[in-house]
């Protein structure tokens, strides 16, 4: 068998993680993270069919299992010395791969990604390129395959509640989380906060009870390139 080290390929909201050179195996163990659509298995099952045929002497022993699960089943994999040979996850890029790369636990890809690096785009691809401190030195730790966009939410109600308006946001990366988070948010606490002491009524021996509603929250879901 391979040693069982990681390669991590990891792009905006993907994980994948293949131990060694699979041809030089019969069997390969596959982790991957169960699609949200049908239509994503599908595309799984065709690809590993497709290699199946290319390489005949190497069968892939699949798993899937709920994205909430992967990070868990991963590490005790790794902890117990018997991770899978390839492994996939949503969250495997913004959680674990750079940590398992500075770790030593992941192996250096970048012979595989050198022939087709014009194929990717490069701010995904950087984000691969991590820092090992077992041999001081950054490489390819990692195959960038998916990208995903960013989701923002804002509550028009409370942005105006804080004296804003939707005109008011700035459309650059900096300006724009200073905007909320040194601007919106504390106009927005300071404002309940006056609600809250309004609400003290003069002949209780306690306040009232604080509004219910929450402060605003804004919050991002994955990166985005």
């Amino acid at each position: 068998m391979l040693p069982k080290k990681w390669i991590a390929a990891v792009a905006v909201g993907v994980g994948l993680a293949v131990a060694g050179p699979a041809l030089a195996q019969e069997k390969l163990t596959v982790w991957w993270v169960k699609g949200f659509y049908k239509a994503e298995d599908d595309a799984l099952f065709a690809a590993i069919k497709k290699f199946e045929e290319k390489n005949q002497n190497i069968k892939v022993e699949l798993s899937q299992y709920p994205v909430q699960d992967m990070i868990p089943k991963t590490v005790s994999a790794l902890d117990s010395g018997s991770p899978p040979d390839v492994a996939y996850a949503d969250v495997y890029d913004f959680q674990v791969t750079a940590k398992w790369a500075y770790d030593g636990k992941l192996e250096d890809v970048t012979s595989v990604i050198d022939p087709i690096r014009a194929r990717f785009e490069p701010a995904a691809l950087a984000t691969t390129f991590l820092y090992n401190d077992q041999t001081k030195s950054r490489a390819y730790y990692a195959f960038p395959i998916k990208q995903q966009t960013m989701h923002i939410q804002y509550w028009k109600d409370m942005l105006a509640d804080a004296g804003f308006k939707e005109s008011d946001i700035p459309t650059t990366w900096k300006e724009y989380w200073s905007f909320w988070c040194d601007k919106v948010q504390p106009a927005y606490r300071q404002k309940a906060a006056r609600v809250d002491m309004r609400r003290v009524s003069p002949w209780a021996s306690t306040p009232a009870t604080r509004s219910t509603r929450s402060s605003p929250s804004w919050t991002l879901t994955t990166s985005s390139w």
